[in-house]
């Protein structure tokens, strides 16, 4: 074989590689979202409630934000086909687990397999987008990782919604099977087999794991169950606090005394790496905990089916695959600074957009803040990876994309948990205040119980069961309120904390950024 087809070999196996991977993480971003649409076919299945259905996110959102630092040192263990391709093998089981569950804990117990097995794919398709594109080319790896990135949680809810409405909510797991196994097969084309380092087992940081697992742990049971908790009244919470604060502690420790621990900071002091990270933490709250909270809205005020949530939801994929492929050319020609400033900002004008909603507020208005959301999302996405990975070294690729893509995680697993635990917190709030403003206006009241009294009446029943069904429904619009009330108070937290993430992206430093788009 002569050298160019050697060459032109070599090529093929790489762009292999990158598609095989990149659609690894595609599918395990997609995953996190996937059961957004049909939340209430889950809850009525498994019998849960509106604070329980944040569990089947952040279960596999924290197991995958463990796995992700583990990744880069297990690929050098294992080598990274190996390694890659049976995290592929064993996401493909979990998700069959999951499509059998059960009962809730069934569930998050295979969601959580199934996020740590797809935790690897993630920080692998960004190393090897990394490693495998040369450096003048990296933007079009930032292209690549940007669509999985916006695209899968995006698309997620739509496909979900309508494999659950033809076959069946356990079908959004099954569907897995098919690019599972076509990530297989392109790996294994595209990458060579190395030899297991079993030496490198020594240096495993048990600290730093467990420390990690067990924090993360405590910090979402505490976010997810504090308000129906009372909080620091609940004795398993105040537990959950100390655990919390040792493990976290313990995790500190292990980082700064540990020769190779299980993340190494110094990536952290380049300044442009780390204001990156917290941009793309916000970031992730504000996509995680914002695509649940409309999948959820719509599905329990608006009464809405998984499909036609899905077609909602839709209209932050669409505008996104025109503009994505365009950023680039717009990185050309536009600072950064600005470019990713208007596109946090759209993003946060979307979720104020969604702030004031009452019950005539559904999928029609819905659609219009996220197309600005969908504007928004690759104009600020692109830039800050590519700013943010720009000065790190091949050498330190494998690190710092663990670290990058651990902060998205962590991120929307905050985001998620916070936004559950608002709809609990607030709505109770709310529905209080609704009771007085009531009570303030009783003469109003009475006359409006007493119309739907009428009206029972006039349907054949009796007095008594006439009365109790219009006090039902009254009880039913507040909290119906209520909970829009409270929806309206997650849009608007997440809208501010993009805002202030608009400060972080004037505090990056300047870079010569159109030397990543050298022809």
């Amino acid at each position: 074989m002569s050298s160019v087809d050697e060459g032109s070999a070599k090529s093929l196996r790489k762009w292999l590689a990158v598609i095989g991977a990149s659609l690894g993480a595609f599918i395990a971003i997609l995953d996190i979202q996937v059961t957004n649409a049909s939340l209430r076919e889950i809850s009525g299945s498994l019998g849960l409630d509106m604070g329980e259905t944040g569990w089947i996110s952040t279960a596999y959102l924290i197991a995958e934000t463990v796995m992700i630092p583990l990744t880069g040192y297990l690929s050098e263990v294992f080598g990274v086909r190996r390694f890659i391709m049976w995290n592929c093998f064993l996401f493909m089981i979990a998700s069959v687990l999951c499509g059998f569950s059960w009962n809730l804990s069934s569930l998050i117990a295979f969601r959580a397999l199934q996020g740590l097995v797809g935790g690897a794919l993630v920080p692998m398709a960004f190393q090897i987008l990394l490693v495998f594109i040369p450096r003048h080319m990296r933007h079009v790896g930032m292209v690549i990782f940007g669509l999985t990135a916006t695209l899968a949680p995006t698309i997620g809810p739509s496909l979900g919604g309508w494999i659950t409405d033809e076959f069946g909510w356990r079908y959004i797991f099954f569907f897995n099977i098919v690019p599972g196994a076509l990530m297989i097969f392109l790996i294994g084309k595209g990458l060579r087999a190395n030899r297991v380092n079993w030496k490198l087992l020594r240096e495993f940081d048990v600290l730093g794991v467990l420390s990690l697992t067990l924090g993360l742990g405590t910090l979402t049971y505490i976010l997810e169950e504090g308000a129906r908790r009372n909080w620091f009244e609940d004795r398993t919470i105040q537990i959950c606090t100390l655990a919390f604060m040792l493990c976290f502690s313990a995790f500190l420790i292990s980082l700064l005394l540990k020769e190779k621990p299980l993340l190494n900071l110094n990536v952290l002091k380049e300044r442009n790496f780390l204001l990156t990270s917290l941009i793309t933490m916000i970031s992730g709250a504000a996509l995680y905990g914002g695509i649940f909270s409309i999948s959820m809205y719509l599905g329990q005020i608006q009464n809405y089916s998984a499909t036609q949530i899905g077609k909602t939801v839709m209209w932050l994929g669409i505008p996104q695959l025109v503009i994505m492929p365009l950023t680039p050319w717009l990185m050309r020609r536009v600072n950064f600074k600005i470019l990713a400033t208007i596109g946090i900002a759209f993003f946060a004008l979307s979720n104020f957009l969604n702030a004031f909603m009452d019950v005539n507020y559904s999928g029609d208005q819905l659609c219009f803040s996220l197309f600005i959301r969908a504007v928004g999302q690759p104009l600020f996405l692109i830039p800050i990876s590519t700013v943010g990975m720009l000065l790190v070294s091949d050498r330190d690729a494998g690190n710092a994309s663990s670290i990058f893509n651990m902060m998205r995680n962590l991120g929307g697993s905050l985001g998620v948990s916070l936004a559950g635990t608002f709809l609990v917190s607030k709505q109770k709030i709310h529905q209080s205040a609704i009771f007085e403003a009531m009570d303030s206006g009783s003469s109003l009241i009475q006359e409006g119980l007493y119309k739907m009294e009428v009206g029972f009446r006039a349907m054949g029943m009796d007095l008594l069961s006439a009365k109790e069904a219009a006090l039902r429904a009254l009880s039913a619009v507040t909290l119906r309120d209520s909970f829009i009330q409270s929806f309206n108070d997650v849009f608007f937290v997440l809208g501010c904390a993009l805002v202030i993430s608009i400060a972080l992206i004037l505090a990056l430093k300047p870079v010569e950024i159109t030397e990543v788009f050298l022809e």
